[in-house]
């Protein structure tokens, strides 16, 4: 197959789609694991089935539409068997006793915001008892430990039902299937790694670093904390409201916001110190993996920091290598090594809002900002100030408003199968805190880039200060705008597999309609599906 011009824009043709090896393994991956997830599949019929397809494409590569049939038919099988073989058992489980002693390592484990204790994930280790390798949510009291530490837990256990709501649906999309309360920590069966010891401490230190300020302002520094940290649970309970109800909650989390505006930054400060390209941007990488580590390695910023890795890899070999496939790539790899994140809501979300900016949000902003034929063949000096202004800040609006439309209208439908509600409102918000948000983001990167040095505290405290009124601002104008009526759409779901059917409804209108050059087709199509959606879901839920 010929390779096609790495210069034309990021199509989806049927020649260009042809050489999209990402999408042809992302795509089945994903439907595969989620196919295991859904239903479950005995996994050596499905892995010998797509290893036999695998081979059946190979020899039949001379016939690309047969050969591609069958490589989208072994990424399906090869999914469901690897999903299956990594992923912790999700079937009802009752225990045999309430209070119980489990050994547990340690996945995830945060402190609590009241510092009375802390709470996480973990599995159970123990081979004896029908729990092994069950995914526990765990609540206890003491000191809280590193991840990777194996524990000898006690405390109550209970199942968490597969219809649950709320917080306990959010716990079962992270593979949980019991939780335990009132844990006491009885002692360490296996002690974490040097690594996990040492994240564990600069994430303190960095907490520390960043409530610090001139003045006396708690809920700032931690407003400050949580945007740096990707620690949500750090905000004010009103602020974090009403941030969740106009749809701008993911200015929290680390993201393609956050590692993207330090990859500039870096790459700024090493283009001003003359460093070579190569040895600079693997430093700049390895720098953002730590962060990214560092803050928790949430599903957004693996795949913020893949994507960036992909899309530095293609520019400096010299294959430019598109969004789409950089994003695609990224699914790719977090799907293989890790097939549990398929039913995580921070990866459904994350990947859902980026694929409605890069097929539609993006190209439509590009679109509305491309001036008229008489502008264009109007010399730029010949032209009224005030007209060039106007002409960037509707250029801005329009295209801020086609970004926040797409990413709102793309998570929508697992919004609702997750929280049950959605901000549909939120468009017109993010149009303000997006770009409020960088203001913070920065201060916050130059009060980090101080932390090493005790002799800059005095001036990072300030940073820090003056991150945490701009934050005061966002969090004012999120609860303004929280109060006005329409802001937030609310719609349980009958069924819980409408979510997903939804999400992948859309991502094939989305991918449909990404080489259209109307911006009425590019957001619209997307809309109309949502709206067909959501009549198909009222109607499910007025006949049960």
């Amino acid at each position: 197959m010929a390779r096609p011009d790495p210069l034309d824009p990021d199509t989806l043709t049927a020649d260009r789609f042809g050489h999209s090896p990402a999408l042809w393994l992302a795509l089945p991956l994903l439907l595969g694991c989620a196919l295991d997830a859904a239903v479950g599949v005995s996994p050596g019929p499905w892995l010998i089935a797509g290893l036999l397809a695998a081979g059946a494409a190979w020899c039949g590569h001379r016939r690309a539409g047969f050969a591609l049939v069958l490589i989208a038919g072994a990424g399906i099988a090869l999914g469901a068997a690897w999903h299956h073989l990594r992923a912790p058992p999700r079937a009802p489980v009752t225990p045999r006793r309430m209070f119980v002693e489990l050994p547990l390592r340690i996945e995830r484990a945060a402190p609590r915001k009241d510092d009375a204790g802390w709470h996480g994930l973990g599995w159970v280790t123990d081979r004896d008892g029908g729990l092994f390798r069950r995914r526990v949510a765990v609540s206890a009291r003491g000191p809280c430990p590193a991840d990777g530490a194996e524990l000898m837990i006690a405390g109550g256990l209970t199942p968490l039902a597969g219809d649950a709501t709320g917080y306990a649906a959010w716990l079962r999309s992270q593979g949980a299937t019991l939780r335990l309360r009132g844990g006491r920590v009885l002692g360490e069966l296996a002690p974490p790694s040097r690594f996990a010891l040492w994240r564990q401490a600069q994430q303190a230190r960095l907490e520390r670093w960043l409530r610090a300020l001139p003045w006396e302002d708690p809920d700032g520094g931690a407003m400050l904390a949580a945007t740096m940290l990707g620690r949500t649970a750090l905000l004010p309970e009103d602020a974090k409201a009403a941030f969740a109800a106009t749809g701008t909650l993911h200015l929290f989390a680390i993201s393609g916001l956050h590692i993207a505006g330090m990859a500039a930054i870096l790459l700024w400060l090493a283009r001003r110190a003359r460093a070579p390209e190569l040895p600079a941007g693997l430093a700049i990488l390895a720098l953002l993996w730590l962060y990214v580590q560092v803050t928790g390695a949430s599903p957004s910023a693996v795949r913020a920091w893949i994507m960036a890795a992909f899309l530095w890899g293609g520019r400096v070999g010299g294959r430019a290598t598109p969004a789409l496939q950089s994003l695609a790539l990224a699914c790719a790899v977090t799907l293989i090594l890790s097939p549990e994140a398929c039913a995580d809501a921070g990866f459904q979300l994350s990947y859902a809002a980026v694929l409605g900016i890069v097929a539609a949000g993006a190209p439509a902003a590009r679109l509305l900002a491309t001036p008229d034929a008489a502008t264009r063949l109007t010399p730029a000096e010949s032209r009224p100030a005030w007209a060039r202004v106007r002409a960037q800040g509707r250029a801005f609006l329009l295209g801020g408003l086609a970004v926040s439309f797409a990413a709102t209208i793309a998570g929508a439908p697992l919004a609702f199968g997750l929280f049950g509600a959605t901000s549909l409102g939120g468009v017109g918000v993010n149009l303000v805190l997006v770009p409020l948000s960088e203001i913070p983001l920065v201060l916050g990167m130059a009060s980090v880039a101080c932390s090493p040095w005790e002799t800059l505290a005095p001036a990072a405290v300030w940073l820090n200060g003056a991150g945490a009124a701009v934050l005061r601002v966002m969090a004012w104008t999120a609860e303004a705008a929280a109060g006005l009526p329409g802001m937030r759409l609310e719609q349980s779901l009958p069924e819980p597999w409408l979510g997903p059917a939804g999400a992948a409804l859309l991502a094939a209108v989305f991918l449909a309609q990404a080489q259209s050059r109307d911006v009425r087709r590019l957001l619209g199509a997307p809309a109309a599906a949502l709206a067909g959606w959501l009549g198909l879901v009222i109607i499910l839920r007025a006949l049960s």
